[in-house]
């Protein structure tokens, strides 16, 4: 990271703004979706709000866990696993009834009903490890879930969840998702690119139940955004260290224009340019370094694509079909023979 700490720009303090009314006045059972371009800032949000808006208990004699920070990876088929994901959530828990005799008498059975004790004391749990099943593995993330009093599940990497194979839907993880958020009583935060729009908006029932935060980039058009853009460039001047102090003052329209006002993309251009500097020797950055790091021109054509479609699904609009090649026909149908008939009367 080239500037330390969080970068609180204007755009992100609407969105911890937004996500905070989410958290306090959101009904018990919600799905939030925070989605952007690559680079926008989800996971500098995620991991601010789990810093700020929920408290994580170092000493473990309190028991309180609100909170569980899971990321959505594929498996080793290249397809999510909801098997392997409600697993490392269970882990996120402590997982304490994989440990023969740890559940019994400790502070997490004293909050739990008799049936969730009988259902984790069954022998099935002394060989986890060998044979389990994701159903049993989702009811004990259920009941230790319970017993902790949990607040909030946040997702990261969410539109892994739309790699699935081919029988399975990508929306039946966001429905198993709302049951587990509408059973429990929590939050559930899914920080994804705009490939999460994919299971986005798919059911009315899902409509009620859910909400989007939109990290938008800074719009060119709009001289709010643009003076906004430029005041973050000027932080980025000073720690930086440029030969000539007024580099960026000079180029921030360009600089803006190239990264379409995604400050992630801000940021790994000038880390293109630092490492180009101090491949020369030299500390300082030049304006030269910067033009060398940008995007070449199909990397920068399909930044714009990705967020110009994803920008219109966030908006409800339909991206267009492609138009198909035309095509010559003629007066042939197929299927049907098209005989060419003798010449007839006399001939030449």
């Amino acid at each position: 990271m080239l500037l330390t700490g969080t970068l609180e720009h204007a755009h992100f303090k609407a969105w911890e703004r937004e996500a905070r009314v989410c958290i306090t006045h959101a009904s018990k059972g919600t799905l939030v979706f925070v989605v952007g371009p690559s680079g926008a800032g989800k996971s500098t949000l995620r991991s601010h709000l789990e810093g700020t808006s929920y408290r994580s208990d170092a000493d473990p004699s309190k028991n309180q866990i609100p909170l569980v920070s899971v990321l959505a990876t594929n498996s080793e088929s290249g397809y999510f696993s909801s098997k392997d994901f409600y697993s490392r959530m269970l882990g996120q828990l402590g997982d304490p009834f994989r440990r023969e005799g740890t559940l019994a008498g400790s502070p997490q059975a004293k909050q739990m009903t008799p049936e969730q004790l009988d259902f984790l004391g069954e022998p099935f749990w002394d060989s986890i490890r060998v044979s389990m099943t994701e159903t049993k593995i989702r009811r004990a993330f259920e009941c230790l879930a319970q017993a902790v009093h949990l607040q909030a599940i946040f997702v990261d990497e969410a539109q892994s969840m739309c790699l699935t194979h081919v029988n399975r839907s990508p929306s039946d993880h966001l429905e198993s998702l709302k049951i587990l958020a509408e059973r429990l009583g929590i939050i559930i935060f899914l920080f994804g690119t705009y490939d999460l729009l994919d299971i986005w908006n798919h059911s009315a029932q899902l409509n009620r139940r859910s909400h989007l935060i939109h990290l938008q980039r800074y719009d060119t058009d709009l001289d709010a955004d643009r003076a906004a853009f430029y005041s973050v460039l000027r932080m980025y001047s000073k720690a930086i260290g440029f030969e000539e102090p007024a580099t960026l003052s000079k180029h921030a329209e360009t600089v803006l224009a190239w990264t379409f006002g995604v400050f992630g993309e801000v940021e790994k251009l000038f880390e293109r340019a630092r490492f180009t500097a101090l491949a020369q020797g030299r500390d300082g950055l030049r304006w030269q370094d910067i033009e060398e790091a940008k995007y070449t021109p199909i990397q920068t054509e399909r930044l714009k694509h990705e967020i110009e479609t994803g920008e219109a699904r966030v908006k409800g609009e339909l991206p267009k079909p492609a138009k198909a090649a035309p095509t010559k026909r003629g007066s042939k149908h197929p299927g049907r023979r098209n005989p060419v008939r003798d010449p007839c009367g006399p001939q030449p």
